[in-house]
């Protein structure tokens, strides 16, 4: 599909090159002095949040639809972008594998990051200033990056689209209105603080106690950040938890907000060991458009409803999946958040059957208004109702949570998404909704166990895929593959042996008690 794409991508972009330098009646834009540009995005375009980009992107929007080649959906999405002067090329590749360093340019952007096969460069003044106007070609899924950057005494200033090809001609007019709106105003500090376990390479050497401190530090200075210079189209208000950030009428964010705290206090009672201490500064997001929410899920890599690089809880209105049983996301961002403070290595830490049996558990749930149900969906009840009637025993506990019942694949072979959700989702609900903790002898297990995956997490270093990113060979991502397997069973092993050290006569004295809760479930 991409192969076939890039001759046709190829003449579309070299003729849009004349047709972005024609120059267009300015309008008044949205001042940016941390990169010392003003500029207008495409009426209707929404932003979200930025930091993405490995913390290149300043501001970040999304168009209100998706737009389709074929069988390719994609939203376009505008940012608004800082390069820092300086960098060393030589250790964008490390031992063979490109490495996650940060963006020099714009142009490295659109080849490292965006994967550009190559990049059309054409000078053009701004404001008086002369840039360049950037065209990216061939980019996976036939996409084409449209771009003008802007020289800095620090670095490069930037703002660009990213666009379907075969779309590209229909949007001219908006595109060119953006780039014809570009004004230089004074810089300015004021780029959102990084934390500070990507800031400070001794992050891992620091005890407990140092890292709760620079951790709660950071995230005050990020929400102060945030809220002092809000998103376009954000309205800021205070909740008893968080800075609520609100693109959403009214209604439907107090809706959000009500849920939210009611969640919290839930988890406060399930997990008070985890939640006596305040939790750290965070903001609650609401973002009232889907297609710019999965732009923006795009754009930053991950599917997670909290941000743990910018402290933020991020619900969308999905008037598709609303009423009573649509909270479960919110659920999942006040867990997330919890989580997180308690250290910003479990998230990224989380077992699969820990993981996936939680995200299963907070679906199937109602709110309504008052009150949190948690009932078991469909998939829950159909994988149980199989075992009843195959007549077989549920998956043992130590199957689960050991991961035996689906092992890492071996030499690196790619691996099949984790096919236990069901019966994990039943297992978090023996925990929290049955007899399971007091079967463990344990009812601090849930906590012990999500303290002991940040313990595990700084003990065997960061995932080795968040230092890699690019187009890999079979053999690279084998290789990589092989090392993260390496990485995520040792974090497991170290999770299990702090938080459950039972001997295997104990595991197995848990399948009697674990198959009767499920026997006499309905």
């Amino acid at each position: 599909m991409i192969a076939a794409m890039r001759s046709p991508t190829r003449t579309l972009v070299l003729s849009i090159l004349p047709l972005l330098a024609a120059a267009l009646p300015a309008q008044k834009g949205l001042a940016e002095p941390r990169v010392g540009l003003s500029f207008q995005p495409p009426k209707g375009w929404g932003e979200v949040p930025a930091g993405t980009d490995r913390f290149a992107t300043v501001r970040l929007f999304a168009g209100p639809q998706s737009l389709t080649n074929k069988d390719i959906v994609h939203t376009p999405v505008l940012r608004v972008m800082f390069f820092k002067k300086g960098g060393d090329d030589s250790l964008d590749i490390v031992d063979g594998l490109p490495r996650t360093t940060p963006f020099r340019s714009l142009e490295d952007f659109a080849k490292r990051g965006l994967g550009a096969q190559s990049v059309a460069k054409d000078a053009q003044k701004v404001s008086g200033i002369e840039g360049q106007r950037i065209v990216g070609k061939d980019l996976p899924l036939g996409r084409v990056l449209l771009g003008q950057t802007l020289p800095l005494a620090d670095g490069e200033a930037a703002v660009c689209i990213d666009v379907l090809a075969n779309q590209a001609e229909k949007m001219k007019k908006e595109i060119d209105a953006v780039f014809a709106s570009l004004e230089t105003v004074p810089p300015a500090e004021g780029l959102h603080p990084q934390p500070p376990w990507v800031t400070n390479p001794d992050w891992t050497k620091q005890d407990a106690a140092a890292r709760t401190a620079a951790h709660r530090q950071w995230a005050e200075a990020i929400v102060a950040a945030t809220t002092k210079s809000p998103e376009a189209g954000y309205k800021v208000s205070k909740s008893k938890y968080w800075t609520v950030l609100s693109a959403a009428d009214p209604a439907f964010t107090k809706k959000v907000v009500t849920a939210a705290e009611m969640a919290r206090e839930w988890f406060a009672k399930k997990l008070p060991e985890l939640t006596k201490d305040a939790p750290l500064p965070a903001v609650l997001r609401i973002v009232d458009n889907t297609n710019q929410y999965n732009a923006w899920l795009l754009a930053r890599g991950s599917l997670r409803e909290f941000d743990a690089n910018r402290r933020e809880l991020v619900v969308v209105n999905d008037r598709d999946n609303g009423g009573a049983t649509g909270y479960g996301a919110t659920l999942r961002a006040v867990l997330w958040h919890l989580f997180d403070d308690v250290d910003p290595g479990v998230l990224p830490g989380m077992p699969r059957w820990f993981d996936n049996g939680l995200w299963e558990f907070l679906r199937s749930s109602k709110f309504d208004g008052k009150k949190f149900e948690f009932f078991a969906g469909d998939v829950e009840k159909g994988r149980i109702d199989y075992y009843r009637q195959k007549g077989e025993p549920v998956t043992p506990v130590w199957k689960l949570m050991q991961e035996a019942i689906q092992p890492s694949p071996e030499a690196g072979k790619a691996e099949d998404a984790w096919g236990y959700t069901p019966d994990c989702a039943r297992l978090m609900r023996w925990f929290w909704m049955g007899d399971g903790l007091k079967a463990f002898d344990k009812p601090t297990l849930v906590a012990d166990y999500v303290k002991a995956i940040g313990t595990a997490y700084w003990a065997n270093g960061r995932d080795p895929k968040s230092e890699i990113f690019g187009v890999l060979t079979e053999a690279q991502q084998k290789d990589l593959n092989s090392r993260y397997y390496k990485w995520r069973d040792a974090v497991l092993v170290g999770t299990n042996n702090v938080a459950v050290p039972l001997q295997p006569a104990a595991w197995t004295a848990l399948d009697p008690k674990w198959h009767e809760y499920n026997k006499n479930f309905k």
